[in-house]
């Protein structure tokens, strides 16, 4: 379709099949007396398409899978405020259409408070577009009335939830996540202790170094640190040498920063609050650690907690190549299938850094679902990065899309929905298709904003199908 002047015209590709999207612009609506948002799509096939009938609606809005489980791949991203809203709209069955054909939606979502909006367009990119009200003049002409009534409007999705930014230093030594209110670090007791005790290490600097730079960037705020244990010892014992952790990291992040506008709170935990269960030593060595949570007065900005650590960066475990050039791979030992991924460029819009990678099936084709060892995290298959149990949500998401900067791996922001367990990451959530020899599909993936002017994209090893790759010197351009 060709697209109105108020609407944008854009293009997915999934296995192989191409689909000519118009998009927008965004309406603000009311309906008995509610407000509402409105984001009409035309998607349309080529004539010559491959496939007598494609469920592209199915592409663009998810289907039964995704519905059920809330990780709708059609979000709005508010790239200067760091928020994200899923469509409410809860209807799945919109049928298929033949090549030559289009179709229309009206997906929904919640009241709207910006004037533009980037539209994360599932297989085809972040598109932004403007926010207008009904009655402006280049407003389409809605039936709200029937668009809410076939959307089965689920109403727990109406509100945005804050993006979050999560990344690890690559020794280990410590890992930071920011939302809209604070940055919480986590600094690992292994590296800035001697074991069972509270005299700070000779390291212990290089982890503490990345948490004073970050409140240094603020004029002030709470400060709380808190130390916490394993299980190995008795109750009492850990709860001093919590207490006594707390205090020397305190002490010590006074003399590398200025805290005289922080009010700032010491405390101990002992193995009260354990992150992860302490029957084995990852997650006992995970439980031993100090959290400094920054809550600076006016909130946080766009900026990403660094480590510090001076971690250089690793060789890659797997093909590197340049991201316009691109790299081929295979799913690791077990040989099965090949693709090439490429990443020409990323775009920097607001806080955000936004990448579209190409992924096409190389001989013998990926054999596999994308969203499984090519580009899934290889934790845990039901985790997340942070390692919460997302189930479902974790299954098939491109979620392993992680950046090298600095001392730190870099994971793409993610968000977390009303009455949900698991934070869902801001890219692909769905990726089902399994790629013949030369069919290729697009891959959206957003991450924070390392302030570079060319990024490392990094799939690591590990997991049931190992298949490492890195993309280096992806020019990040302007959006």
């Amino acid at each position: 379709p060709t697209a109105s002047p108020a609407s944008t015209a854009a293009e997915a590709l999934t296995t192989g099949e191409t689909l000519n999207i118009s998009v927008g612009p965004l309406v603000r609506v009311t309906h008995q007396g509610s407000d509402l948002s409105v984001l009409p799509l035309t998607i349309a096939r080529p004539k010559d398409a491959v496939e007598p009938t494609l469920n592209a609606a199915a592409v663009i809005m998810g289907g039964i899978t995704s519905n059920v489980v809330l990780y709708r791949p059609l979000r709005l991203i508010d790239s200067a405020g760091l928020r994200v809203w899923s469509t409410t709209t809860g209807k799945t069955d919109f049928g298929s259409i033949a090549p030559g054909d289009d179709q229309d939606l009206y997906p929904t979502f919640g009241p709207v408070d910006v004037d533009t909006v980037t539209v994360f367009l599932s297989h085809g990119g972040f598109i932004e577009v403007p926010v207008v009200n009904a009655d402006d003049a280049q407003a389409p002409k809605l039936d709200v009335g029937s668009i809410v009534s076939n959307a089965k409007l689920q109403d727990t999705l109406r509100d945005p939830v804050s993006i979050e930014r999560y990344s690890v230093a690559l020794d280990g030594s410590s890992s930071g996540l920011t939302d809209g209110d604070e940055t919480s670090v986590d600094v690992a007791s292994d590296v800035t202790f001697a074991v069972d005790s509270a005299e700070l290490t000779a390291q212990a600097d290089d982890a503490l170094k990345g948490v004073a730079e970050t409140i240094a960037g603020y004029s002030g705020g709470e400060l709380t640190i808190t130390g916490h244990t394993d299980d190995v010892a008795d109750d009492a014992h850990n709860q001093k040498l919590s207490e006594d952790r707390a205090q020397a990291v305190a002490d010590r992040l006074g003399k590398l920063t200025d805290l005289s506008a922080w009010t700032t709170t010491v405390a101990g935990k002992g193995e009260t609050e354990p992150k992860s269960a302490n029957d084995t030593e990852e997650g006992r060595q995970a439980n031993r650690r100090v959290e400094v949570v920054i809550a600076p007065t006016d909130g946080t900005d766009g900026s990403l907690a660094r480590s510090g650590s001076g971690a250089e960066i690793p060789e890659p475990a797997g093909p590197s190549g340049s991201g316009p050039d691109g790299v081929t791979v295979g799913s690791g030992t077990f040989g099965l299938g090949q693709v090439t991924v490429k990443l020409a460029q990323v775009q920097r819009r607001g806080s955000l850094l936004l990448g579209v990678l190409e992924v096409t099936g190389g001989k013998g084709g990926s054999l596999t679902p994308l969203g499984t060892g090519w580009l899934s995290d290889p934790g845990s298959v039901l985790n997340n990065a942070r390692g919460e149990l997302g189930g479902a949500t974790s299954l098939l998401a491109s979620d392993g899309l992680t950046l090298l900067s600095g001392s730190d791996r870099i994971y793409p922001v993610d968000y977390l929905l009303p009455d949900s367990d698991a934070h869902r990451a801001l890219t692909e959530l769905e990726l089902t298709e399994i790629l013949a020899d030369g069919q290729t599909s697009r891959v959206c993936v957003a991450w924070p904003d390392t302030g570079e002017d060319t990024v490392m994209v990094d799939h690591p090893a590990g997991g049931a199908l190992p298949c490492p790759w890195r993309l280096t010197d992806v020019p990040v351009v302007a959006g």
